[in-house]
């Protein structure tokens, strides 16, 4: 029986000293609480010490990246005002945010956390009427090209988004120690009343900027042709320069060698180019109305013979005489 009995006792006395050692998990934050208060914050992973319950308590909380979908799955989404200064009035969207946040990674913050929110829930629940709030702030102010014109100078997606982050940042960190890392729009959508005009204005505004873009397209086609066409003609004006140059010099070489090969009997030549002349400008239409005696016809009149080229009776005086030129 006293065996048992100290068996029992070293039971519980081993027991008691176990629950004085506790775990701090790389995921965690562990606040250690004695008789309900907080005593110790601990936000490094690894082995603490505490009085046994109910002298001591822990309360953990998550210290990963979690995501908030504003508004959840299955519940319809946001809709908000935006501002349209052209129109006059505003245009009604939908909306669908995440939000990626934890608690801050500090001993100060995950106290403040404790006290203000104590559980995920709770912070979620106020984290996304915040969220809600300066979205629906930031839209009322900002017109409704900012969320769909494909023009740089007017859309403003990343630095409207950065706005509601920060202003979102300044609410939460300090008050409830909830550190918000991002925030962005997960679907953007239009009710139904507004959903064909919106498209119809998106639509004229892309033919608008299709319209410039061909316009532009066709100045600058317009401004590489003439510029073809000047470098065509600059290569065809040097090479017809060549051309002649590369004439020139071939003719004045050929005009050299007729000259050396005639220089060696000129009456040969004579001969020849009268006869090349006869093949140019005689055939068997030609009539041709000359001196009789033109030196021109001085081979004909050697081939044809005096009776042929004059009539029986001449004088002394010189007469024009019609003939029929017979070819060589």
């Amino acid at each position: 029986m006293r065996l048992f009995v100290l068996f029992v006792i070293l039971a519980l006395i081993v027991g008691l000293v176990y629950t004085c050692f506790f775990v701090v998990d790389q995921t965690d934050f562990v606040i250690v609480k004695r008789f309900g208060d907080p005593v110790r914050t601990l936000i490094e992973p690894g082995l603490g010490i505490k009085w046994p319950w109910p002298i001591d308590t822990l309360v953990r909380f998550d210290n990963r990246l979690m995501v908030l979908e504003n508004p959840a799955q299955g519940e319809p989404a946001k809709e908000y005002l935006t501002q349209d200064e052209q129109a006059g009035i505003g245009k009604n969207v939908m909306v669908t945010t995440y939000t990626c946040w934890r608690i801050k990674p500090d001993a100060g913050s995950v106290l403040t956390f404790l006290e203000t929110m104590g559980n995920r829930a709770s912070a979620e629940d106020r984290l996304g009427d915040v969220v809600v709030s300066e979205f629906g702030a930031a839209l009322g102010r900002n017109d409704f090209v900012v969320l769909i014109s494909t023009d740089e100078s007017q859309r403003g997606w990343a630095g409207f988004m950065d706005a509601i982050r920060d202003r979102c940042r300044k609410r939460v960190e300090a008050e409830y120690g909830i550190e918000i890392v991002d925030i962005k729009i997960q679907r953007l959508n239009f009710p139904d009343q507004n959903r064909a005009n919106v498209f119809d204005r998106m639509r004229a505004e892309r033919g608008t900027i299709a319209t410039r873009y061909r316009s532009e397209g066709e100045e600058q086609a317009t401004v590489i042709r003439a510029k073809a066409n000047r470098e065509k003609e600059e290569i065809l004006a040097e090479a017809r320069k060549q051309a002649e140059i590369t004439r020139g010099r071939a003719d004045a070489e050929a005009t050299k060698i007729y000259a050396q090969a005639h220089s060696q009997d000129p009456e040969f030549y004579k001969f020849l180019r009268t006869l090349q002349t006869y093949e140019q400008i005689f055939d068997e239409k030609t009539v041709t109305i000359l001196s009789a005696d033109s030196e021109f016809l001085s081979l004909l009149n050697r081939v044809a013979g005096p009776e042929r080229v004059f009539p029986a009776e001449q004088d002394d005086a010189r007469r024009t005489t019609t003939t029929q030129p017979v070819r060589p």
